[in-house]
C-alpha cells in the first residue's frame, strides 16, 4: 500500500464520517443456509477451494533457527516443518517411510534427528534418511535415497510459510499474490515475530469464521463489552483485491484527521486494516502489531482456529503490554466466534432458507461469491 492509496482510503472514510454516510453496494444480496451445512459441498471445497490456493501454516519465527522443526496440520495432511541445518525451509509429511507411524508427536522443537517411536528408523533435519536398525538384514536391495520424508510443495513468502497447490488446476504462486503483494510487503510481517497464540475449535462452518470480521454492523451491539466505543457504528469500507479482501475499520478518532495535513495521515492509527486471504486466513493489522487468523476446517459444522499476535522483533514495549492487547484479541474475537457457533446451530431448523446480507455487509457477498466461483 502506497502513500497514495493510504491518504485516498483515509479520505473516503473520513468523508462519509462527515456526512454521517455508510459505504454502501448497490443492493442487499443472501447466501443459501446449505452452502454451511451440507456434506456434499464441504467436500468440494475441500478439494477445489482450500487445495488449490496457497495456504498459510506458520509463521517464520516458528521456525527460526537451523534444525527447528514444527508439527501441525493443514488440508488434513499431517505435515512436518522442518528448518534444516543448511538453513532451508522444508515440508514434509510426518509420516514414517517404513510402516506409516507419526513420525514426530512433539509440537514444536529443536533437533538434528527425528526418529520413528515404532521401529526407530531415523531422518536429520533435512529430511533424509540416515539409518535404522538391522536395516541392511532387514531391507536387502532397499536404496536409502528412495526413502526421504515425503515432500509437500512449501515457500516462505512475506514472513509466512505457505503451502502450495498440488493440483494442476490450482492458483499459481503469482495468480494468488498478484493483487495481494505490496500490501503484505507494506504491512511488514517478516519483520514481526509470534508472541502468544491460542488455539479452539469451533462448531461452526468456516465460512462464518471469515464473515464475521467482514463488517462493522454488528460492532454496537455484539462488542459492547469489549471494542464498541473505539470504533464507528457501522462505518467501514472494503475493497476487493483479486480474490482477497482489504476491509478499513476506522476507529473513533478518526475525525482528528480533519485537523492534520494529510502528508501526516497514518492509516495505522486511525483504522484496522483487516485482510482476508482467500479462502480462510486473516491478517488484523492494528496500530503497532497484526494478529493472524487461521481457519482450519475440518467438516461442514467444526473447525480449528488459530489466533495469534505478531509483535515487532523489538518492540521497546514490556510483555505486560503486549499481554493486554492479545487477551483483548482474544476477548473480542471469542465474541464472534460464539455468535457463529450460535448462528450454526440454527441453520438445520428451517428458520431460514437463506442468510440476508445487507447493502453495508457487501464484503460478505464478495467473499462467498469468491467461493462459489471455485465451485462452479
Amino acid at each position: 500500500m502506497n502513500r497514495q492509496l493510504e491518504i485516498k482510503l483515509l479520505e473516503e472514510l473520513l468523508g462519509l464520517k462527515q456526512q454521517n454516510a455508510l459505504f454502501l453496494d448497490d443492493q442487499p444480496t443472501t447466501n443459501r443456509v446449505s452452502h454451511y451445512i451440507d456434506v456434499e459441498r464441504f467436500e468440494r471445497e475441500s478439494h477445489q477451494v482450500f487445495a488449490r490456493h496457497p495456504q498459510i501454516v506458520a509463521h517464520v519465527s516458528e521456525l527460526a533457527e537451523p534444525n527447528s522443526f514444527l508439527r501441525v496440520t493443514a488440508q488434513g495432511l499431517p505435515l512436518l516443518l522442518l528448518r534444516g541445518d543448511d538453513g532451508a525451509l522444508r515440508v514434509f509429511l510426518n509420516v514414517c517411510r517404513h510402516r506409516g507411524t507419526r513420525l514426530v508427536d512433539g509440537e514444536a522443537g529443536c533437533r538434528k534427528r527425528f526418529s520413528c517411536p515404532y521401529h526407530g528408523w531415523t531422518w536429520n533435519s533435512r529430511g533424509e534418511f540416515v539409518a535404522a536398525p538391522h536395516f541392511e538384514d532387514g531391507f536387502p536391495g532397499t536404496d536409502p535415497a528412495e526413502l526421504g520424508l515425503k515432500t509437500v510443495p512449501a515457500i516462505e513468502r512475506h514472513g509466512f510459510i505457505w503451502l502450495l497447490p498440488t493440483s494442476d488446476r490450482g492458483a499459481t504462486e503469482a495468480e494468488f499474490f498478484a493483487a495481494i503483494d505490496d500490501d503484505l510487503a507494506w504491512v511488514g510481517i517478516d519483520r514481526l515475530a509470534v508472541h502468544q497464540s491460542e488455539r479452539q475449535v469451533r462448531r461452526c462452518n468456516w465460512k462464518m469464521l471469515v464473515e464475521g470480521g467482514l463488517e462493522a454492523y454488528h460492532f454496537r451491539v455484539a462488542h459492547r463489552k469489549t471494542i464498541a466505543k473505539r470504533f464507528n457504528d457501522n462505518l467501514s469500507s472494503y475493497h476487493a483485491l483479486g480474490p482477497h479482501l482489504r476491509s478499513i475499520l476506522p476507529r473513533s478518532s478518526i475525525l482528528a484527521l480533519e485537523e492534520q495535513p494529510k502528508e501526516s495521515w497514518d492509516i495505522r492509527e486511525h483504522a484496522n486494516v483487516l485482510y482476508t486471504l482467500f479462502p480462510k486466513s486473516m491478517l488484523l493489522v492494528q496500530s503497532d502489531h497484526v494478529i493472524w487468523i487461521s481457519v482450519e476446517p475440518e467438516a461442514p459444522n467444526l473447525s480449528h482456529v488459530r489466533m495469534v499476535t505478531l509483535i515487532p522483533r523489538e518492540s521497546g514495549q514490556p510483555q505486560e503490554y503486549w499481554d493486554k492487547n492479545h487477551e483483548l484479541t482474544v476477548m473480542t474475537l471469542n465474541e464472534d466466534f460464539d455468535l457463529a457457533e450460535s448462528i450454526q446451530s440454527g441453520l438445520a431448523s428451517g428458520a431460514n432458507d437463506s442468510l440476508r446480507f445487507g447493502r453495508y455487509e457487501g464484503a460478505l457477498s464478495v467473499f462467498n461469491d469468491n467461493v462459489q466461483n471455485c465451485l462452479s
